[in-house]
């Protein structure tokens, strides 16, 4: 449905325009403007207190915005408050009703309805068959696991067959384990019923293997939004680069043929990063797993020795601390564990080193 008012597109579903929230003087969010399509899976990431779940928040209508406004549908809902709002919602902490069984925590917004007992025992069979705990609903959330808990929270949310889906944290309080398992089932589901999901995480990994797009948030604004592979690949400020996933971050200097000149070595950049050359002084940013060493040689383009300092074993990889020049500039590489062994690479050796002129990132110094 299209809402000609708020200029929104017809596959939009969700749209946040001009929001921010203040608590007294504190303003938690600002001016925030965000679409979101119908049956995606969209990730808020950010460290605590960036305003991610204080945005969620708002979209609910737990805590109203301050100024802004949110269509759902096509329809604005802005100061609706959440009851007649259009969404499930599932809490880190399950929020499950530890006196009733898991058949009545999954049912309990359809009794509140007047659904006939008939259609919530289908309905509750149903769900619990998605979520895959078919055989547990006589049992009390007290004799669950953490995992299976949250399955039930998100078969609660799903009962009244929501248009929206909103998850705050809901796999934090797992363990690793059940949290790798879980995130995957989560995604599955949510393909399958193709229903519109806006999740908050501080986890990156999450957002990642998860997320359509990913939101990362900080200070109360949207630093950058895109797939997971454009947030990673083409982070957008100092901040994502840094955030999500590990980054070098460098000193370089502006020199001459739109080249960056790091310490006495000239590199080379693709054309988008030429376009980000404004002043003389610049950061250069590579991630650790795109510096590379097999088959670089003196005539590989933007390459130079260094000096391992450290070998970090980290399982399937290593981290190495290398170093460069007088020593004083240290920059991380991801060496997978038979390049290590094929290259003797070693604590005190040296090692040349290339970064490829498609993997530097170029950000400001200022």
């Amino acid at each position: 449905m299209k809402n000609d008012t708020a200029d929104l597109k017809d596959e939009t579903y969700l749209q946040v325009r001009n929001v921010t929230k203040k608590f007294g003087t504190f303003t938690a969010l600002k001016d925030i403007s965000l679409d979101v399509i119908e049956g995606e899976f969209v990730c808020f990431l950010g460290p605590s207190g960036c305003g991610k779940t204080t945005l969620l928040r708002a979209i609910a209508g737990l805590d109203i915005q301050t100024l802004g406004s949110v269509y759902q549908g096509g329809k604005e809902i802005s100061n609706l408050p959440a009851s007649e709002r259009d969404f499930g919602i599932v809490f880190q902490s399950y929020a499950l009703f530890p006196n009733l069984s898991v058949n009545e925590n999954v049912g309990y917004g359809l009794v509140n309805i007047r659904t006939s007992k008939s259609d919530i025992k289908d309905r509750v069979t149903e769900l619990l068959s998605l979520v895959g705990l078919e055989d547990q609903g006589d049992k009390f959330p007290a004799q669950l696991s953490g995992g299976q808990q949250q399955r039930v929270a998100l078969a609660r949310a799903l009962a009244m067959s929501p248009g929206l889906l909103l998850l705050d944290e809901p796999l934090s309080a797992l363990d690793a384990k059940v949290r790798v398992h879980l995130r995957h089932e989560m995604k599955e589901l949510q393909r399958r019923l193709g229903v519109t999901t806006i999740m908050v995480t501080h986890d990156q990994e999450e957002a990642l293997t998860m997320a359509d797009r990913i939101v990362v948030m900080n200070d109360g604004v949207i630093e950058q939004v895109g797939t997971p592979e454009e947030i990673y690949g083409h982070p957008a400020s100092p901040f994502v680069a840094e955030f999500v996933g590990t980054m070098n971050f460098l000193k370089a200097t502006k020199g001459d043929n739109e080249n960056i000149n790091l310490g006495a070595h000239t590199l080379s950049l693709d054309d988008e990063e030429k376009a980000k050359l404004n002043g003389a002084d610049v950061l250069a940013c590579v991630r650790p797993e795109d510096i590379v060493v097999r088959g670089v040689d003196a005539n590989t383009e933007n390459s130079f020795d260094a000096t391992v300092l450290d070998l970090e074993f980290l399982g399937s990889f290593c981290r190495a601390t290398l170093t460069y020049g007088d020593g004083d500039v240290n920059l991380n590489a991801d060496f997978s564990i038979n390049l290590v062994r094929d290259k003797g690479i070693e604590v005190g050796g040296t090692v040349r080193i290339a970064l490829p002129a498609n993997s530097i990132h170029i950000f400001s110094a200022g």
